[in-house]
């Protein structure tokens, strides 16, 4: 475990504005007493600076149990960032290359162009694994989507290894590189791991990667006192527009781990993972990982012609200064995108809430947990507000 631990600081000291910050913690207080979201646990770090550390609401709101900023929460998709860090852990060791054919470590999806209804004429490679550009498609719409998860049959999947079988089965959707679809791209990449390493993905991730940088609440399997602190996952009843608690169905979690969406996790374990993305793969007296691997993962791998065209899923939107790096969208232009963030904003979030980001240009590093599956609504997504309020703070400081 790395000698490292955050320094509590003002914020006016680490350049922040602390009335504004104040206005981010009043406004999770706000929606929570309203009934918007269960909770929420925020932490802005700038450099090894704790400045901003605030929880509010229920871990379960039925039970009206009170959260904690030790909670745990389900990762989802937040799983991806910490995913693409380590299938990186096999390219510092030359185990493979951002060009190489998928077929090379997948030897099942050799055909995959050959298939009836295919819409390529070749397979995909690493990087369009890491770009959702490899051709894969839960579909365009709700229907479409419900048919694909049909198809997949991925509640009684046994295992990743049979799960990645029969994604090889599906036809791509389109020739690799040449769109954009949210798909199970990532879950390829932790099949990838398992058979470099021979090693179950969150076992190899709890050796090289969490264990390395103290991520002690950090796993795809949770102990018993760990589970105990684990957040109840929340669905908004349309009617009524209050909380309930997610059925198991409704939560969607996968009994193997995944590369898509497996892991739980605490707001400061993922600040740990953060702030070794600023630092460039090191952590107190710890390298986890080479420079050039995290630059790799934090640089925009799509052309600016490919970005001509307006592209993303929920409120994450390629194009118009913002590209795709490994596993996460990274802002390439902030004023062109119309965002405050600095050049170089890598973020991603999950399912049910959880968002972060870190910014390189600032040194800034945000991770912020809630616990209700997202939607389209009217008002804007808190990870939005709690950007737009982070650097006012910054700017106004």
């Amino acid at each position: 475990m790395p000698t490292f631990s955050f320094t509590p600081r003002p914020a006016s000291e680490a350049g922040f504005t602390p009335a504004v910050l104040a206005e981010l913690a009043a406004y999770a207080d706000v929606r929570t007493a309203m009934g918007d979201l269960p909770g929420t646990v925020m932490l802005l770090a700038r450099g090894d600076d704790l400045v901003f550390f605030d929880t509010a609401g229920y871990a379960d709101v039925a039970l009206r149990t009170p959260l904690h900023s030790d909670a745990i929460f389900t990762l989802y998709s937040m799983t991806k960032p910490l995913t693409a860090a380590g299938i990186l852990l096999l390219y510092d060791e030359g185990r493979w290359q951002l060009d190489d054919p998928v077929e090379r470590y997948l030897p099942e999806f050799a055909d995959i162009a050959q298939l009836p209804g295919s819409g390529a004429t070749r397979g995909p490679t690493m990087r369009e694994l890491f770009t959702h550009t490899a051709g894969f498609s839960f579909g365009r719409t709700p229907e479409e989507v419900m048919e694909t998860v049909r198809r997949i049959g991925w509640s009684n999947a046994r295992s990743l290894t049979e799960l990645i079988g029969r994604y090889a089965e599906m036809p791509l959707a389109y020739q690799p590189g040449e769109d954009w679809q949210y798909s199970v791209a990532t879950d390829l990449q932790a099949e990838i791991v398992e058979r470099l390493t021979g090693e179950r993905f969150d076992l190899f991730m709890q050796r090289r990667l969490f264990d390395p940088l103290g991520m002690v609440d950090t796993a795809f399997q949770l102990d018993h006192e760990q589970a105990r602190r684990l957040v109840t996952g929340h669905i908004r009843v349309p009617e009524t527009k209050s909380l309930r608690a997610a059925t198991d169905a409704e939560r969607l979690e996968s009994t193997f781990p995944m590369g898509g969406t497996s892991f739980k996790s605490t707001a400061m374990d993922y600040a740990r993972f953060a702030r070794m993305l600023l630092k460039r793969g090191t952590l107190g007296d710890t390298r986890v990982l080479s420079s050039e691997a995290v630059e790799l993962m934090l640089t925009n791998q799509l052309s600016e012609e490919f970005l001509q065209t307006p592209r993303g899923v929920q409120h994450y939107q390629l194009g118009n200064g913002n590209g795709h790096a490994l596993n996460g969208l990274v802002c390439v232009d902030p004023a062109r995108a119309g965002r405050p963030v600095g050049r170089g904003t890598y973020e991603w979030g999950g399912a049910f809430g959880t968002w972060f980001w870190v910014d390189p240009e600032h040194d800034i590093l945000f991770v912020g947990m809630t616990h209700v599956q997202r939607e389209q609504g009217n008002l804007r997504p808190i990870d939005v507000i709690s950007q737009e309020l982070v650097y006012r703070a910054l700017q106004s400081s």
